[in-house]
């Protein structure tokens, strides 16, 4: 456990109000703090659930998470995680997405991400690699042939 961790706290927005207002403090100006507009709407709709992240009571970026219930159990899914720039996360969320997670009684988490070094500490640590996801963009189909 990092020495300091016990200083960040996660303030959850307890409903689409709160959610609505927390969406409203993130600088849309900022690069890299946006969020995507597919994940703003799960916010919205309440599928997903947005906090704010603070140190020592300053705040310092928002992570967005939500609950996946499966046949028979719940996993806690972190969806994404933005840091205010010249704010580096500098303690490990992990401890306070077991304790989302448990709060939420689910069985296992699980973590997108696109850093490659934050998959290299999390599986020193315990997680597994569960899915790898690829992606390739694809162009519309020709239109040869037709006259």
């Amino acid at each position: 456990m990092n020495p300091g961790l016990n200083k960040i706290a996660l303030l959850a927005s307890a409903d689409l109000s709160q959610a609505e207002v927390a969406l409203q403090r993130i600088p849309n100006d900022l690069p890299g703090l946006t969020f995507s507009q597919s994940v703003i709407d799960q916010v919205k709709s309440g599928r997903y659930k947005l906090c704010e992240v603070l140190d020592n009571g300053e705040q310092i970026g928002f992570t967005v998470f939500f609950i996946d219930e499966q046949e028979g159990f719940r996993e806690f899914v972190s969806v994404a995680t933005k840091c205010f720039p010249n704010k580096i996360l500098r303690y490990d969320l992990e401890n306070l997405f077991i304790e989302l997670a448990r709060r939420h009684e689910c069985v296992s988490m699980r973590l997108h991400t696109l850093r490659h070094g934050l998959v290299n500490t999390a599986l020193q640590n315990g997680w597994h690699c569960a899915e790898i996801i690829l992606r390739k963009p694809v162009t519309a189909p020709s239109d040869h042939g037709k006259e």
